[in-house]
């Protein structure tokens, strides 16, 4: 085997600050000259990142500070859910307790430093990884390879999708330690390492986990001589995993039955043998900043990590000194990682088959790491280079920029400027491959410039591609409502309560700001919810849930005791100016708060507490466990199950359908058989079109709309009255939308203008008037059968409830997530479910019962009980592993046939 003698010489410790400082300075310098706040009024939030994660990390911040039960459960999730499922994916790295030093609205600074420090320890640890002795590289060659690493287009692309980075970050220490179990030195150091990357992020754990396996497979073709090695490192392999799986199984077991209940629900049942794309749309990814927004949904891989590794994979494959055992195991890793790229089954398999929504190739940080892996094996086995040679470097540079400007026109992730840029870069990577074995001072400096240069490029015009939101839309908005919160909370005389709102920043504003409400976006929730809001005509999708489009029955059977009210974009029944102040995103138009009574106006928000609020726990007739679902009749359904919970023994018609609004057009295709739902067709395209319903209103009671899913809502204004109003434009299902109250006498208008679109179907359109006086009669009968809450904790809830022959079943607004238990007179009871969403359960006996409902973890304790037993196994081999170090005198082991029975094991 031929080493350059210049690679024997002790590593300095620069590589280490130079592959650290340069990506977490990366990060912090481009947003500091974006003007980040508090340097200027910019954020560091974009997509998910602004919509979704932030609200997390001010929840995981009052979890430990006020709500420690909330790591297990809590009602902020949508209507409630369990919540280990979503520390383990989005909030158990240990640098997220850096969050404490950034109070209220200054998180996201906290979060500026959390990405800049990921991706620097991504770099840091890749050079631990690349100055171990027995790879042999130059100071300037590890700095450059850590550095390809630290700022390769996975991690900038992903920088804001941070939850993922810590395994990434983690990876290269895991290698190493992977690594000292061939020798049996400082086993416990993997299975430990290995623990903490599954904890902090289960999903990028198990895509560690899959590349581990293809890691030690290849790392052992170069040393494994016979079988009967293969099979004991095998082994200790297979046992130390195993081991860390177990160290971190307090997590990952309650974690899985959370996926059982949730994101596991949408696992692929059947796989199609199909290619996704063609392959060769790959090319154009190796061009410097391959990236745009659209990428984030439906793109290829982002695995540019720089010419010299580009360069370093192919020269692997055509090095003689490389032996060709190792070169067969590692060519077909490698076909497997490419082939992962657009081979359906292969992309799967590392999604935990499942279908990624948004971000495509998670797992591509592999496949960087792994040309970085093989580039390293190689560099210090390059031979001398011939001139010809040299030229034939330039083949894939050329190959690459060439397909990629002859696919321009088509591509709208790069341009020329870019493609430029790649091109300078690739012949540079080739003069310095060249060159490496000339004895020139310029050489090492010229190598980690170039390399840092060329990832810096890589950062800045990826980077360039995204907008972020403002600091003042985030803090404003933020600050507005946590007042609004904070003084119903200060006033409430009630335990527990919901709040609605016509207003959002985000779905997840409840974790925020630490209110129950009704909206929620999450990878980990559970269907039950979203299926309840498809049922009640309330905009949900996969993983999410608004509530903006309530009605008096919902807002009272869900418990939204208290609803707040955008006082700057339009006001319950006076005239409004939706563009007036946008600060508090309006998103919802519900004139019929006026039902409800006044109790506070803040700056921004009034506050209304509804009068028809139930309880979180009150009896009922046992007639709706019987409940059956009416598809695509949202209305019906709340009107069915309204008499079903009172048992009414004559149907009580609470939305009266009105039958034939007025219909009048402008720019429409006239057509005599113009019905309510029917298809509208725009005459002249040049100019919008508008279709307008109205009505005499008869009473003050609500009035209410109902708008199918096939409503094109995203490309209409709706205007009431003749004023334009919001409305959630994503569902899946029909909605009801409620258009007036307190109007009688008065003529209603509901209109649509579309002028994107040549025709219109108005799909599941349909007027209602509701009965308010039969409702409240109803009501009331519930509100006497209502519960008192003597104690409540988010996991442990105290009630007391009476029922009777008439109203035998106790029914709740609690989602019924596995690990709920009910006691009732202190005896377990069995539980039901109302709409397949709630628990409900129907005592032995009638008359006052003590109810108390807890909620424990599935598989937590079981979880809990198998890590402490890993734990002492741990123990035993770090005490082991202690002793033979003292005995041996140094911390390399002796060979493996002098080594004890546990470590040849």
């Amino acid at each position: 085997m031929r080493y350059s003698s210049r690679h024997h010489r002790t590593s300095p410790r620069w590589p280490l600050v130079w592959s650290f400082a340069v990506p977490f300075l990366f990060i912090i310098g481009y947003f500091a000259v974006q003007r980040v706040w508090p340097l200027g009024n910019q954020s560091v939030m974009t997509v998910d990142l602004g919509q979704q994660y932030i609200d997390f990390f001010a929840y995981f911040k009052k979890t430990l500070l006020a709500h420690p039960e909330t790591f297990f459960y809590s009602f902020s999730k949508g209507l409630g859910g369990e919540m280990i499922g979503t520390f383990a994916y989005y909030l158990l790295s240990p640098l997220n307790f850096l969050l404490f030093l950034f109070p209220g609205t200054s998180l996201s600074v906290g979060i500026w430093l959390l990405m800049a420090l990921k991706l620097g320890l991504a770099g840091l640890f890749a050079c631990v990884y690349l100055r171990q002795p027995e790879r042999h590289l130059a100071p300037a060659v590890q700095a450059a390879l850590a550095v390809s690493y630290g700022l390769c287009a996975y991690l900038i692309v992903n920088h804001y999708n941070v939850m993922w980075l810590d395994g990434v970050y983690l990876l290269p220490l895991l290698l190493v330690t992977l690594e000292w179990q061939r020798t049996a030195r400082r086993i416990w150091a993997y299975p430990l390492l290995l623990a903490v990357t599954f904890i902090v992020n289960y999903y990028i754990g198990y895509m560690i986990a899959l590349f581990l396996v293809l890691y030690w497979v290849w790392y052992q073709s170069q040393f494994a001589a016979n079988l009967r090695t293969w099979l004991r490192q095998g082994v200790r392999f297979a046992w130390t995993s195993l081991l860390g799986a177990g160290l971190s199984l307090f997590i990952l077991l309650p974690t899985l039955f959370a996926l059982s209940d949730s994101k596991g629900t949408y696992t692929v049942k059947a796989i199609d043998w199909t290619i996704e794309y063609n392959p060769l749309k790959l090319l154009p990814k190796m061009v410097s900043g391959a990236y745009s927004f659209d990428q984030m949904s439906s793109g290829q891989a982002n695995i540019y990590t720089g010419m010299i590794v580009l360069l370093g994979v192919i020269l692997y494959f055509f090095n003689r000194w490389v032996p060709w055992q190792e070169k067969i195991v590692a060519g077909g890793i490698s076909l497997f990682l490419l082939a992962s790229l657009f081979f359906q089954p292969f992309d799967l398999l590392w999604h935990g088959f499942q279908f990624p929504v948004w971000y495509p190739y998670r797992f591509s940080f592999v496949v960087s790491l792994w040309g970085i892996l093989l580039t390293a094996r190689v560099w210090p086995l390059l031979p001398q280079f011939r001139a010809w040679q040299g030229w034939l470097l330039l083949i894939p540079g050329i190959v690459i920029v060439g397909y990629s400007a002859w696919q321009l026109p088509k591509l709208e992730f790069i341009h020329w400027p870019a493609i430029l840029f790649t091109g300078a870069f690739a012949v540079a990577a080739v003069c310095l491959v060249a060159l490496h074995d000339r004895s020139w001072h310029w050489w090492p400096l010229a190598l980690l410039l170039c390399v840092t240069l060329e990832m810096l490029t890589n950062g800045v015009l990826s980077l360039n591609q995204l907008s972020y939101i403002s600091q003042s839309d985030y803090a404003n908005y933020t600050n507005n409502l946590q007042a609004a919160v904070s003084k119903i909370q200060k006033t409430s005389p009630e335990p527990f309560y919901r709040i609605g709102k016509t207003f959002e920043r985000t779905k997840d504003d409840a974790m925020q700001t630490d209110f129950f409400g009704g909206s929620h976006f999450n990878s980990m929730m559970e269907p039950r919810q979203p299926n309840l809001y498809d049922r009640l005509g309330l905009p949900a999708g996969d993983g999410q849930i608004s509530y903006t489009n309530g009605t008096l029955i919902t807002d009272a059977v869900l418990d939204m005791r208290y609803y707040l009210q955008d006082t700057k974009s339009y006001s319950v029944l006076d005239s409004h100016d939706l563009a007036g102040h946008p600060m508090m995103f309006p998103n919802a138009y519900r004139p019929d708060l006026a039902f409800y009574d006044h109790v506070a106006t803040q700056t921004m928000t009034a506050t209304y507490r509804n009068p028809y609020a139930l309880s979180l726990v009150y009896a009922g007739s046992d007639r709706a466990l019987k409940h059956v679902r009416l598809p695509n009749y949202p209305l019906s359904e709340q009107e069915a199950l309204m008499n079903e919970l009172t048992g009414s023994q004559d149907w009580h018609s609470l939305f009266i359908p009105i039958l034939h609004p007025t219909i009048t057009t402008s720019n429409i295709k006239k057509d005599d058989n113009e019905t309510i739902s029917g298809t509208f067709y725009r005459s002249n395209k040049l100019k919008p079109a508008t279709v307008t319903y109205s009505f005499i209103a008869s009473s003050n009671d609500p009035y209410y709309v109902t708008f199918g899913n096939n409503m094109p809502i995203k490309d209409m204004t709706i205007r009431v009255n003749g004023r334009e109003v919001k409305q959630y434009d994503s569902f899946r299902s029909p909605v009801a939308f409620n258009l007036a109250a307190h109007h009688a006498g008065r003529r209603v208008t509901l209109s649509f203008t579309f002028s994107n679109n040549d025709s219109v179907s108005m799909d599941g359109l349909a007027f209602y008037r509701f009965d308010l006086a039969e409702f409240e009669k109803m009501d009331q009968q519930l509100q006497n059968q209502a519960g008192e809450i003597t104690n409540f904790k988010q996991d442990a809830i105290t009630a007391t409830v009476t029922t009777t022959k008439t109203a035998p079943t106790v029914y709740t607004s609690i989602p019924a997530s596995p690990g709920w238990q009910v006691l009732v007179d202190g005896q377990p009871q069995k539980t039901k479910q109302l709409m397949n969403t709630f628990v409900a359960f129907t005592p032995k006996k009638t008359g006052r019962h003590t109810v108390q409902i807890r909620y424990v973890a599935p598989g937590w304790r079981v979880g809990v009980t198998g890590s402490l037993l890993a734990l002492i196994l741990w123990g035993l081999v770090v005490f082991f592993d202690r002793k033979h170090y003292w005995s041996a005198g140094s911390p390399v082991a002796l060979s493996p046939s002098s080594t004890k029975w546990w470590r040849k094991a």
